[in-house]
């Protein structure tokens, strides 16, 4: 009988991180099928591997998984529509198309991928709040079956795109107006990246979204002394997982809220510096908004 190794490296990982095959395998598969996976009896889907390493906060190993044309096809169109992503590119509409036209049906995580990708790309080009709810729930609900948008979700382990997933519910929820559901799913966003199983590569890329969304929310909130702990979090973290593009504004946001805290030189301070790396980082065009949005808000003619 021919076995398969990708299992016996999937085993390896999980009983040395202490992981049940309940909570790795919760609504992505049962958990017969994950051992007989892990005993090298049955060959698993590439996408399935993926999540149950990703939930793992690890990157699938890149030899051991046997792949038909099809999957290497989507697995090369899947690093190109992220690469595009990463640059704020949203173009990626056709790219989609070859995706889901490719010789091979789709299974639940490719269903998954294609879902969220397409409605994160449309709702950036034509904004429809509703919709995109209401498809970001149905991809969440092909991994996480349960959820609801007014609870957080079951699954202690998160795959990457669940959380991304996550991220873009609470960040549309914000903007229809349902602030304390958005803050409370932010919040367990916070929680998952800081207390649970996520790669470092992971929290370099988004931790910093999450802290940003919320000590602006916070702000807007009236919440100052929050907004203030947050932004702070956040400056510090960027020595523990490296620079963020995000640095100078969490910076200009803990200036604003010392401000109007009262704590005003502290306050200039900060803003000063934010500027600075801007101009380092030649936005130009973001400092000239962020000094017009102090002498309009705060007072301040930097």
């Amino acid at each position: 009988m021919e076995t398969y190794i990708i299992g016996s490296i999937l085993k390896e990982y999980r009983t040395r991180l202490n992981i049940s095959q309940e909570d790795i395998s919760f609504d992505l598969c049962a958990v017969s099928t994950l051992s007989r996976i892990e005993g090298g009896t049955q060959l698993p889907r590439r996408k399935l591997v993926e999540a149950l390493f990703s939930r793992m906060g690890m990157v699938t190993p890149s030899s051991g998984i046997p792949m038909s044309r099809a999957d290497f096809y989507r697995e090369n169109l899947e690093y190109k529509i992220n690469d595009m992503i990463a640059r704020a590119d949203y173009e990626i509409a056709g790219l989609l198309e070859e995706y889901k036209n490719c010789d091979k049906d789709m299974d639940v995580f490719e269903r998954q991928f294609y879902t969220f990708y397409k409605t994160l790309s449309e709702n950036v080009k034509t904004p429809d709040d509703k919709k995109a709810m209401e498809n970001y729930v149905s991809a969440l609900r092909l991994t996480v079956k349960n959820y609801d948008v007014k609870e957080l979700p079951l699954a202690r382990l998160l795959t990457r795109i669940e959380i991304l997933i996550l991220n873009n519910i609470s960040r549309t929820l914000y903007s229809l107006g349902e602030e304390e559901n958005a803050i409370s799913i932010m919040e367990f966003l916070r929680s998952y990246f800081e207390k649970g199983i996520v790669s470092e590569e992971e929290k370099a890329k988004n931790y910093h979204v999450i802290l940003f969304n919320l000590e602006n929310w916070y702000g807007l909130s009236g919440n100052d002394k929050k907004s203030l702990e947050i932004s702070e979090i956040a400056i510090d973290s960027c020595s523990k997982y490296g620079p963020s593009n995000l640095f100078p504004y969490h910076i200009f946001n803990k200036g604003c809220v010392l401000v109007k805290l009262g704590r005003m030189e502290e306050g200039k301070k900060s803003l000063e510096h934010s500027f600075v790396i801007m101009e380092e980082l030649k936005k130009c065009d973001d400092i000239a908004s962020g000094k017009k949005w102090c002498k309009e808000k705060l007072g301040l003619n930097l």
